[in-house]
């Protein structure tokens, strides 16, 4: 392989993990269920070392926190009640595996089309159901419990 076609490659492939990295950036911050009354409150998107933190919560209630590094498998308690959670990429979307007994839950985050909705997809695996997609809209500083 010549030089060039090397260069070219690795040019390349920084462009994409670059390009990946800035759409991943999006999901930070705090975010605001679209539909009002929803149960799915707000989200926290951080980064945090080599991982992320995730912050669920109602009004001043804390209803899950996550803190996990990325690829590593984690346990944390998720409304009182111990969890396996593994989070990882896939492209820009977070993808956060949940395993509670014998229950496995797949949560994809990712952007939308339009760039300012978070789309959720809440997807059982076991035991199967139906596919659940909530959006969200960039919720104000104060509206994220710490």
């Amino acid at each position: 392989m010549k030089i060039e076609t090397v260069g070219a490659v690795l040019l390349l492939a920084g462009t994409v993990a670059f390009a990946q990295d800035a759409e991943r950036g999006k999901l930070y911050g705090a975010w605001q269920a679209q539909e009002q009354g929803s149960d799915a409150g707000v989200w926290t998107i951080q980064e945090q070392g080599s991982g992320l933190r995730l912050t669920n919560s109602q009004g001043d209630r804390k209803i899950s926190e996550i803190v996990c590094d990325l690829g590593k498998e984690c346990e944390v308690k998720d409304a009182g009640k111990k969890v396996k959670i593994t989070m990882y990429f896939n492209g820009p979307k977070l993808v956060i595996m949940e395993t509670r007994g014998e229950e496995v839950l797949k949560r994809r985050f990712g952007i939308a089309a339009t760039g300012d909705v978070l789309e959720l997809e809440n997807i059982p695996i076991s035991p199967s159901g139906k596919t659940e997609t909530i959006r969200f809209t960039r919720a104000a500083a104060t509206t994220a419990v710490k």
